[in-house]
């Protein structure tokens, strides 16, 4: 790090892409996950509403997402803008930023990238899920879609589970060659594109990561004992599970409220509330609280269903600041020299 705050002043520090995937690492990523979802099922987790505003005539949504947990001295704000309706070249359709901010100052430590942290976190999700859900000799996967979401859901597999084998599904192959090319050198697991669902049959674990808006498979092409991580349907219109998968299957949330209201693969799922609580076991949080049971056979198909909450966003950032005060990593600045 370089640079000084102006006397009285607490620095701020820019933390990058680089920095995020060259000293926090996956592991480190999943323990904040733990952290995260026991607060926020715990109740413990402060998270306000998030808040969005349309610019630019519609062609740019801007949102707000803060979040904290009670009695932390600090809290975070992931600002994201959406393009709606257009793409620029080199561009992802969202980009934006992750703000750690000190509680009895209110200024801000450090502006952290929000692509990467979104990625990583979110990763991290799907593997303390599969830690918890999948079985414990897992030795497949299939991943749909392969962009950004798509590398983190490898690499934190993969670091919970002795995976041999993963076929590599997307719209476009050349996606997903990219992710061989660049995931290869860092697996004992064996990559393979596939465009026959066939291959799942053999996958102990799937995860989708796509913008689909019909389900990617149907219950009778999934073998038995399969676990489930389903990170793409997160607005209305999205959908990625066949509704016989979700029926037959014990589904658990990251976020309940924001799931049940959010996702493309559950709205309208249920007729009644009871139908709803024999499927929907609760949040993932709740079974790190041991407030629910978990896989119950090693035959029974497990979900876990994630639209993403800030509080994650704000766990990890903490964790990444902490970490580069310790290890010099970052850029300091000053506003107000």
């Amino acid at each position: 790090m370089s640079g000084t705050a102006t006397a009285g002043r607490l620095p701020m520090t820019l933390i990058g892409r680089s920095d995020i995937i060259r000293h926090f690492s996956m592991t480190e990523a999943i323990a904040c996950m733990e952290t995260a979802f026991k607060a926020l099922s715990g109740e413990t987790g402060d998270v306000p509403h998030r808040f969005a505003s349309d610019l630019n005539d519609g062609a740019l949504t801007l949102l707000f997402k803060p979040a904290s947990i009670h009695g932390d001295v600090q809290s975070s704000v992931k600002m994201l803008i959406q393009k709606n309706g257009f793409s620029v070249p080199g561009v992802p359709t969202i980009t934006g930023v992750v703000m750690l901010v000190d509680n009895r100052s209110g200024e801000i430590l450090s502006i952290l990238d929000g692509e990467t942290l979104t990625a990583l976190r979110t990763g991290a999700a799907s593997g303390l899920a599969t830690q918890c859900l999948s079985k414990a000799d897992a030795r497949t996967m299939a991943l749909f879609g392969c962009g950004a979401q798509g590398r983190t859901q490898v690499e934190a597999v993969s670091s919970v589970r002795g995976i041999e084998k993963i076929w590599l599904f997307d719209s476009n192959p050349d996606n997903a060659q990219r992710l061989i090319q660049e995931m290869q050198p860092q697996l004992s697991a064996r990559m393979e594109v596939a465009d026959d669902l066939s291959v799942l049959k053999e996958a102990d674990i799937v995860c989708t990561a796509t913008q689909a808006r019909a389900p990617l498979f149907d219950l009778a092409a999934l073998k038995p004992g399969v676990h489930i991580n389903a990170i793409g349907s997160f607005r209305p219109g999205m959908n990625e599970l066949h509704s016989d998968v979700l029926r037959s299957a014990r589904v658990y949330l990251d976020d309940g409220p924001a799931c049940l209201e959010e996702s493309g693969d559950l709205i309208g799922l249920f007729s009644t509330p009871s139908e709803r609580e024999e499927v929907v076991q609760g949040e993932i949080g709740d079974l790190l609280l041991h407030r629910i049971e978990g896989r119950q056979s090693p035959q029974e198909i497990t979900v876990f269903k994630s639209v993403g909450n800030a509080i994650q966003d704000f766990v990890v950032a903490r964790e990444i600041y902490v970490k580069s005060q310790q290890a010099g990593f970052g850029r300091d600045f000053d506003l107000f020299e």
